[in-house]
This record gives structure tokens, sequence and C-alpha cells, in this order.
């Protein structure tokens, strides 16, 4: 049996930070959606497409580490729901415990401002240009939590997130 641990939610909620955090003292891997739309980006300047893809190969390889028995943590964006439930429909799940964190930041102003570091240098996942144009993107997409999910707050610091986390999965370990 394997363990799966899917972190999601909007863009500058600390899915990065956590993953990396986890993955250091867990000493599990991190599958990020970033990571394979950053050089695609140089390849596909559609960014519908190049998102299509990058899930696709997710989740390939998230079957494979399922098919092999491998714990992973995959950090994706995917906070609307619809989206998400399609990305985990293209994956077979026997015997593989899955962790689902939502990430998010309550404090829009908080939030905000970790998007004016991004927009004053932005990386190719990267691609809105203004605070309004990142508001609209977000305020269409239904945001919550799932079945069984666990919600992350970034207005905490990490020392607690991380207890939050690891109570979250002792907690639901035999469910």
């Amino acid at each position: 049996m394997s363990n799966l641990y899917i972190f999601r939610g909007k863009s500058a909620t600390g899915k990065t930070l956590l993953t990396s955090l986890l993955s250091k003292e867990l000493n599990i891997c991190v599958l990020r959606k970033d990571d394979i739309f950053d050089p695609l980006s140089v390849y596909l300047d559609n960014n519908s497409i190049n998102n299509k893809a990058c899930y696709d190969i997710l989740a390939s390889i998230v079957q494979k580490s399922i098919d092999n028995n491998v714990d992973a943590i995959l950090d994706i964006s995917l906070p609307h729901n619809e989206y998400y439930k399609l990305f985990l429909s293209k994956i077979n799940f026997k015997d593989t415990k899955v962790f689902s964190f939502l990430c998010d930041c309550s404090n829009e102003e908080l939030w905000l401002s970790r998007w004016i570091k991004r927009l004053e240098n932005p990386l190719p996942n990267q691609y809105f240009k203004s605070l309004e144009e990142i508001k609209n993107h977000y305020s269409k997409m239904d945001i919550a939590l799932m079945g069984n999910e666990c919600y992350i707050d970034s207005i905490y610091d990490v020392e607690q997130l991380l207890s939050e986390i690891y109570s979250f999965m002792e907690l639901n370990k035999t469910i």
C-alpha cells in the first residue's frame, strides 16, 4: 500500500513551501505541476494546452508510483473542484491511502501581497499580469473542501501548519 499526499489550492498559498518541508521530513519525492509547466512553456505558448499536458503527465507519473507501491507528494494547483475531480478520475487509487490538503490564505491582503512579489519577477507558470486578473481568475472557481480533505490556511506559521498536516495524517491513516 502506498500513500499519496496531495496539496492543491490557489497560487501563493504555501503549497511549495509545505511540500518541500514535508518531502525532507518524510524522505518522499515531490511531484510538482510547475516543474513540468515551466520547461514545457518553452515549447508551448498556449497555457491551456500546457496545463492539460502537465496534468496528463502528472496523472501518469502518479499512477506509476501507485503501481510500484511508492509514496509521493503531489504539489498541484487545481483549486477548482471540478478540475480536481477530473484529475483524480485519471488515476486508479487501488491500495493507496490519499491525504488531500486544500491550501488557502484567508487574509486576502496577505495573499495579494505575496502576488505583488511574484508579479515583480514572474516565473513561466505565473502568467497573470495584474492583481485584478488574479482576483478575476479565482472568483470564477468553485473552491471548497472536498470529502475528507484538510483545510490549510497559510496565515499561520509553518510549524503550526506542519502540525495540522501531521495531525490530519495520523487521524486519517486508518480510515
